[in-house]
Parts: C-alpha cells; structure tokens; sequence
C-alpha cells in the first residue's frame, strides 16, 4: 500500500509546517516520536525488525510525555497500526487506528492517518466506516498545501486536493460494489463539486458522478471540456481520472 510509506513521510514533516509550531517548541512528546521516526529508518537497511518497529512505537505511545500530548499519542498509534497493516494484522491494525484518529487535533497530521484509514477499511469491506472517513477528508481536508512538497503528489499535477480526490474515487468505488451506500456518495460527491467547481477535485467529483450514472454523457463532457477550457493542464488529469476508473472495472 503506498500510503504505509507516504503516511510516514508526511507526517514527520509536519513539525516544519507553521501549524505545528507548538508542538515543535514545547512537546516533549513530539521530540519522543521523532525518535521512534529516527529508529523506524533502520528497516531501511535491516537493522531492526518490523516487530522491533512496532514495539518501539507501542512503548512510544505509552510513554507519560507522549499521553500528554494528544497529537503525539495519535501519531504513534496510527504508525504502528501502518506497520501492523503491513504485517497482515487487520485486527490490531484496525484497533490501532481507531484509538489515534479521535485523539488528533492537527489537520496535517491526521490527514494521511485518515485517509489510510479509509482505503484499510474499503479494503475490508467496512463501507460505512470508510464512507464516514472519506466524507471527513473532503469536507475538512479538502486542500492540503503541504502536500506540494512530496515528490509523489507533486508529480500527479494535483497535489494539495489529493487526498480529497482520492477519498472522492474511494466513495465512488464503494458505491459502485454496494448499492446501500449510493446515496450518500452522490450527495457527498455532488457537494464536494459544488466547493469545487475549477480545480482537480471538482474535476474527480465530475468522472465520479458520471460513473455513478449521476451525470448524463452530455453533461459530463460538456463539464469537463469547460473546465478544461479554462485550465488547459487538467486535461492530461481528466485522461488520469478516467484511466483510473478503467482500470479499478477491470476484473
């Protein structure tokens, strides 16, 4: 899964964001996370297990300074629930994630916890519990500056709406397998355009409601040519956006 490594690169690039300033200068518990970052790279040369990661991470999350901060206790939950997901434990994973994500209060922290959450838990047919998570990442996560700065979602020419975008295919895909949650994707996707009517993520609610037979062909095309009329680089990402839902149809 590519988030088990975007994930963790995100988030040990927050402290440098302006928004966790704080945290930075004042949380003992931060500065005991960034260890446990500092450790987890020696699975880059085989220097340490991943069990020895995770243990490291459990003790991490218990520590008294980490509890203290909330944001520090989600973040060390939710890294050992990554490593547990790619392990093969569901179940601790699940939990794990689960306990971190009531517990942020940093937007650019939760963000990638969150949408790894939501794809975990579509993977697991969980829909409900992946719809309610795609629905918080386009209402409050909708454009995240930050993400300019990894290559990965610097290339795809829509950086700081990825993750909404990606939660906008997410529901489609659920509605697309389960007929009881498709609804709720039409509205959220419908909504979510309405915000969006000129960037990337308007353009991903646009394939993602023609797909759900939400929008009529004419419709459709009609949108996007418009919309590509007037930013000429989202064409190369409506091609993209197609290209994707073609390929998730296939068996």
């Amino acid at each position: 899964m590519r988030y088990l490594v975007l994930t963790l690169v995100f988030i040990a690039a927050v402290p440098r964001s302006s928004n966790a300033q704080t945290i930075r200068k004042e949380s003992e518990g931060r500065k005991i996370v960034q260890e446990a970052y500092d450790f987890q790279s020696k699975l880059l040369d085989s220097t340490a297990t991943i069990d020895q990661v995770i243990q490291k991470w459990s003790a991490t999350a218990a520590n008294p300074a980490v509890r203290k901060d909330p944001d520090a206790q989600a973040i060390a939950y939710g890294c050992e629930g990554l490593l547990e997901i790619q392990k093969g434990d569901n179940e601790k994973a699940d939990s794990l994630l689960k306990k971190a994500l009531p517990l942020f209060r940093i937007r650019e922290s939760k963000a990638p916890i969150l949408v790894t959450y939501a794809e975990f838990e579509r993977g697991l047919h969980h829909d409900k519990q992946a719809m309610r998570a795609n629905e918080e990442i386009v209402e409050t996560m909708d454009s995240i500056p930050a993400l300019e700065d990894i290559p990965f979602y610097f290339a795809s020419g829509y950086a700081p709406y990825a993750y909404a975008i990606d939660a906008s295919f997410g529901m489609a895909q659920i509605a697309l397998e389960d007929s009881s949650q498709h609804r709720q994707a039409i509205t959220l996707l419908t909504n979510t355009l309405k915000r969006h009517p000129g960037d990337a993520l308007g353009l991903m609610d646009i394939t993602a409601l023609h797909r759900l037979h939400a929008m009529s062909d004419e419709d459709y095309k009609f949108k996007v040519d418009l919309l590509c009329s007037r930013k000429p680089e989202l064409r190369k990402v409506s091609d993209l956006f197609e290209k994707k839902f073609a390929e998730a149809g296939k068996p």
